[in-house]
């Protein structure tokens, strides 16, 4: 079993966190507020879980991080984190890692059939992606949508089991449809490790400069672009 030191990344919703491992032992883990000074928090945490086992920066070989969607100052610190790490340390590599994938994986152990994640993805809609569970593992068996809740809940199979932060902000229910508990609607960082190592045994590794967030919706300057063009268009009519 090789013995590379990995580190498990977490900004994407308030409740931050880094887990460390070495090989495919989860060693441990901290958490911290990431509403607030994230980029500092983080960079003070994971060196004290480092710090705790005697290891440097420089001993990170994978670095595995939650890229959302999710908050978007959050997923921006914790990318720019993994990219800086895996150019500064030679040798290290990166694993993106879907939030919403980390979520699903937290409802592995629940009764379902079918299991959507719902995140908020601002102006009243929502981001969901469905999952499936294929030879024991959680997989995504749709690509991710952004659209109204009712929309989406006309189409969705039944039953379903709903979970994810959006849910906070969403009032989705109907025939067949269950919420799972609040408690898994937030990443772990310890599952984000778990997913992040088995990504990571399957050689699904990112280059750093090709590390991005993934969106829910258009940064803010895009979408203001596309009201522009959007309201040109009409002038012309």
């Amino acid at each position: 079993m090789s013995d590379e030191v990995s580190i498990a990344i977490e900004t994407s919703c308030r409740n931050g966190g880094v887990a460390l491992g070495r090989g495919d032992e989860l060693l441990g883990a901290a958490r911290f507020d990431a509403q607030g000074r994230a980029a500092g928090q983080l960079i003070t945490t994971l060196d004290e879980l480092l710090t705790s086992r005697s290891l440097r920066p420089t001993d990170i070989r994978q670095v595995y991080v939650s890229v959302g969607p999710g908050s978007f100052t959050g997923v921006r610190v914790g990318v720019t984190a993994a990219r800086t790490l895996a150019q500064a340390v030679p040798g290290a590599r990166c694993v993106a890692v879907p939030t919403s994938l980390v979520v699903a994986e937290q409802a592995a152990g629940l009764d379902w059939t079918n299991l959507a994640v719902v995140l908020d993805a601002g102006d009243g809609r929502i981001y969901v992606t469905r999952y499936a569970r294929r030879d024991g593992q959680v997989v995504p068996v749709s690509e991710p949508v952004v659209t109204a809740p009712g929309e989406w809940l006309a189409s969705a199979p039944r039953p379903v089991l709903l979970t994810g932060e959006g849910l906070s902000y969403h009032e989705l229910s109907g025939e067949g449809v269950e919420l799972a508990e609040p408690a898994v609607w937030l990443p772990e960082v310890e599952i984000l490790w778990r997913v992040g190592r088995r990504l990571a045994n399957a050689g699904d590794f990112t280059e750093y400069h090709s590390l991005l967030p993934i969106y829910a919706r258009p940064v803010e300057a895009v979408r203001s672009q596309q009201r522009a063009g959007d309201a040109d268009r009409d002038a012309a009519k």
